[in-house]
């Protein structure tokens, strides 16, 4: 022990090394040993202090050894009381990240440890607020998580890592100090490349960990460089900040699993702005030193039993583009002035969509993809994200993919950049270049860790494995000061872009004051995105709107409390207090809108029989509410059933067999399988997570208040579903197939099913030309025109899908091999309309040649002569059909992408 704290006491007041220099390689090999064990200078403070002593000569430093080390036989031979270090535990730390052996629910922190105590697998545990109680095989790895404690159930902690801020405070701008503004580095007259050309030189080896580390890259204070905190999370609306001083909080939309289903993309760009423009007025405020986001999150839906299906736009690759190139144009606002007003991070790359299941968890799983469904499914939203909505930030997740990690993998990184034009910076989730080494094993150490993934590509650690190791990996020879330059020329980048390193040129982002942060008019944009997000599944008898001023009854455990309907990556929703201080829940705004037209509402959020019995029992109408708040899963845990809880489906049955009327409200991120209540439920109204407005905008929805036209963004199916695929497997063919795209069955509900309380119809205009339209090489295209009309008795929103059939026959396509997966069907085009009783619209979809591409098994994308049925749809109802031939000049395959492979 005292030999490895030895180095650090000698090198304790020695000056910091300079690019270039050289550091003793004995040091550092021992640094990592010492790194979290106590120091032995402390220990030593009994006796004085030696560190003057320590550096003024190697004989004396051998002699401080003595006394180092018989401070510590001191310490080791005290005794130890084993029964007070006894379930020792720790707030804001969770002890064995995705180190899962099992979960219970319990009442307290002892009730947790006692848990763990009674489990021979269990060395850590942690629990949650909500009661949720998750056992550990191990300690390691640690990580902060804001609002957990964790522990151990005997014993001391182990060592500790700092925690990160919660919160970058106030970093202003570079080059504004007197004795740096003049470097060259500054100069605005200069582009940015030449800009980075001077600063990137500047930056000592010890410092560049740091600089390369999130969430907080600390100042520089010699270069005039102020802090900064990458990954302000925004799923849907700001998180690691607090409401401001006058009680003012962050925008707060609802979950995007809500925002895919209205289909309207200008929404999305919507929140995107605000999200944008909020975080601006905090940075100018000097509350956050952020102008980074690490969102939106654009994985697919692909299995309705992960844990984060909530912040997933859906289980469309073309949505999900569609998606994270809105928020990306709104929070950008590239092209608006010279400067970007933030920068978004999409997440996470790639084929990501595993948390926790039966112990295989997401930092250990090296998940086997085939280069079909890579192409064809989990890049497809990346492309279009990158290339149309021009995102400036990407985060690798912990996973491996193809026996690479994908924070470690240059053919990602090439795909992105050279294949895809990227410009970007790219990020490690958190810590998930350290997994590279200690839950992956990819690596055996931590400076082989930092090579793999500077060498991959990624710019920025979200962990200790840069700031700890980085140094230490270049001074071995493992890691390129080529590789580690570029790192900081695309994390700098970004910075620049945002103005941050021009401290005297105005551009409007700058004017932008903390009087907009949570306005009126944003919050209006977030309930109006709720009201467009109410999804219609059924109105058996027109069961809905409801009648204003008759007895309702309102039953449910969610029904009162609106922190059940905001998802995950929640911001401060209220600057006192959780969720509910500020809004209200279901049962208010219905019983508000039912007594203002004299009617009595009666509720009770007891899954009790006698209690609902009670509630229900002089009711008209009965409006039941079901949820999936406490297993629907969650960032670090999937789903294990995808039905409702066995209290909820009793809840139902009991509703149901009082024979009165009632509609079915679902709260849910992950789809719910109703199985048998479909047919039982008379009304069934799906708002996924409406957000802090959802309650008004559910009640107003009941009420006809609110007309609802959102479209399912994923297929609902029954909860035999998960017997039928295997959740580990990433094969979008599996069992009876994935998504609407591959899905061999037939769904309780289907992709893009959504009804209105008026009705439309749709017909070409005109008919297209030909019965069968050819399409000769990449330059042709085929237009639909088609009349939307509103033939029912209120006003409404229509959404009209695109879709794309492939011919499904054997040898249909003769130049794709023949072992090629096809899809059943795929989404090529959408649009939503807003349309009086009575009144039409027509709308136009243009279909290059080149949609009509396939990927083949290598996953090389490319025209192949072929007929293609195109339907155009509302979801439900009459459809449209039309016949398109591709054709090449030459008859064969015309490739337009080759895919890298790497395995």
């Amino acid at each position: 022990l005292c030999l490895t704290h030895l180095p650090h006491t000698l090198t304790a007041n020695t000056s910091t090394p300079q690019r270039g220099s050289s550091v003793p390689v004995a040091l550092l090999l021992v640094k990592p040993l010492y790194k979290h064990v106590y120091d032995c200078n402390a220990a030593t403070t009994l006796l004085g202090n030696p560190r003057e002593a320590m550096v003024s000569s190697s004989g004396s430093a051998w002699a401080w050894l003595c006394v180092c080390g018989f401070a510590v036989a001191l310490a080791l031979a005290s005794p130890i009381d084993h029964n007070q270090a006894s379930c020792a535990s720790v707030h804001n730390f969770l002890l064995g990240n995705d180190r899962n052996v099992g979960e219970k629910t319990v009442k307290s922190e002892p009730d947790c440890c006692a848990a763990c105590q009674e489990n021979s697998r269990c060395k850590a545990w942690t629990y949650h607020g909500n009661g949720e109680c998750w056992l550990h095989s191990a300690t390691a790895p640690i990580v902060y998580m804001a609002g957990v404690v964790s522990g151990v159930p005997s014993g001391p902690l182990p060592p500790l890592p700092p925690p990160p801020p919660p919160m970058g405070v106030g970093g202003g701008y570079a080059c504004n100090t007197t004795n740096t503004s003049s470097l060259p580095f500054c100069d605005t007259s200069k582009s940015i490349d030449e800009r980075l050309d001077d600063l990137v030189p500047r930056l000592h080896l010890d410092e560049i960990g740091q600089q390369l580390t999130a969430r907080e890259s600390f100042a520089v204070p010699r270069l005039g460089l102020p802090p900064y905190y990458w990954g302000t999370n925004a799923i849907h609306g700001m998180q690691n900040v607090k409401c401001l001083t006058d009680g003012q909080c962050p925008t707060s939309f609802p979950a995007p699993c809500a925002l895919s289903a209205t289909f309207n993309m200008s929404l999305v760009k919507d929140m995107g702005s605000v999200i944008g423009k909020e975080l601006r007025a905090y940075y100018n405020a000097r509350v956050h030193d952020s102008l980074d986001t690490w969102s939106p999150t654009i994985n697919i839906n692909r299995d309705p039993r992960w844990g984060r299906n909530v912040e997933s736009p859906g289980e469309d690759p073309l949505v999900a583009g569609l998606f994270g190139s809105a928020y990306a144009e709104g929070l950008q606002a590239l092209g608006q002035e010279k400067v970007a007003q933030a920068i978004v991070t999409l997440k996470h790359w790639l084929a990501y969509s595993i948390e926790n299941y039966n112990g295989v968890t997401r930092t250990n799983i090296d998940v086997k993809v085939s280069a079909y469904d890579l192409a064809n499914t989990y890049m497809v939203a990346w492309k279009r994200t990158v290339q149309q909505g021009n995102a400036l930030g990407i985060m690798c997740s912990y996973n491996m993919v193809n026996g690479l990690p994908t924070c470690g993998n240059p053919a990602l990184n090439a795909t992105l950049r050279q294949d895809w034009g990227y410009q970007g910076y790219i990020t490690s989730d958190s810590d998930a270049c350290g997994c590279i080494w200690n839950s992956h094993y990819f690596e055996p150490n931590a400076t082989l860790a930092v090579r793999d993934c500077l060498e991959g590509g990624t710019d920025i650690d979200s962990g200790g494995t840069y700031s700890g190791y980085l140094a230490q990996s270049v001074t071995l020879g493992e890691t390129s000061q080529k590789s580690v330059d570029l790192a900081l020329r695309n994390s700098y980048k970004m910075r620049m872009l945002t103005g941050l390193f021009d401290p005297h040129v105005d551009n409007p982002y700058r004017h932008i004051t903390t009087d907009i942060v949570g306005q009126q008019s944003h919050q209006d944009m977030s309930l109006n995105s709720a009201r467009k997000a109410m999804v219609l599944l059924k109105n058996d008898k027109d069961i809905l709107p409801l009648k204003a001023g008759s007895k309702i009854a309102v039953v449910g455990q969610s029904i009162a409390d609106p922190s059940y309907y905001t998802g995950n990556y929640d911001g401060p929703l209220c600057p006192k207090g959780g969720a509910k201080t500020c809004w209200k829940g279901i049962v208010d705004e219905v019983a508000a809108l039912n007594s203002a037209s004299g009617g009595a509402t009666t509720n009770t959020t007891s899954l009790d029989a006698a209690n609902v019995g009670k509630a229900i029992a002089g009711a008209d109408t009965v409006v039941c509410v079901v949820d999936n708040a406490r297993d629907g899963g969650g960032e670090g845990h999937d789903r294990y059933t995808i039905g409702l809880s066995a209290d909820q489906i009793a809840l139902v049955q009991q509703v149901i067999q009082s024979g009165k009327p009632f509609v079915l409200v679902m709260i849910n991120g992950g789809m719910i399988s109703l199985d048998g209540l479909k047919d039982s439920s008379p009304a069934i109204l799906e708002a996924f997570m409406p957000g802090v407005h959802g309650a008004q905008a559910v009640a107003e929805t009941l009420f006809g208040l609110n007309n609802p036209g959102g479209k399912l963004p994923v297929s609902m199916f029954n909860s035999s579903y998960i017997n039928e695929t295997d959740f580990l497997s990433m094969d979008m063919n599996n069992g009876v197939g994935r998504s609407y795209r591959y899905f061999r069955g037939t769904p309780l509900f289907p992709f893009g099913f959504g009804l209105s309380y008026t009705t439309f119809s749709i017909k070409w205009s005109p008919s297209p030309p030909q019965a069968e339209a050819q399409l000769v090489g990449t330059a042709a295209s085929q237009t639909y025109k088609v009349t939307v009309t509103n033939t029912g008795s209120v006003a409404g929103d229509e959404v009209v899908f695109l879709f794309v059939h492939p011919d499904q026959a054997p040898g249909a396509y003769p130049t794709l091999p023949a072992d090629t997966p096809k899809e059943i069907k795929r989404l090529a085009a959408f649009e939503r309309v807003h349309l009086a009783a009575g009144s039409s619209t027509t709308i136009s979809f243009t279909v290059p040649a080149t949609d009509l591409a396939l990927v083949d098994v290598n996953g090389h994308r490319s025209l192949h002569p072929g007929k293609f049925m195109m339907e155009v749809t509302r979801g439900h109802g009459a459809n449209l059909k039309h016949v398109v031939e591709v054709d090449t000049e030459d008859g064969g395959p015309l490739r337009l992408e080759t895919f890298r492979k790497w395995w």
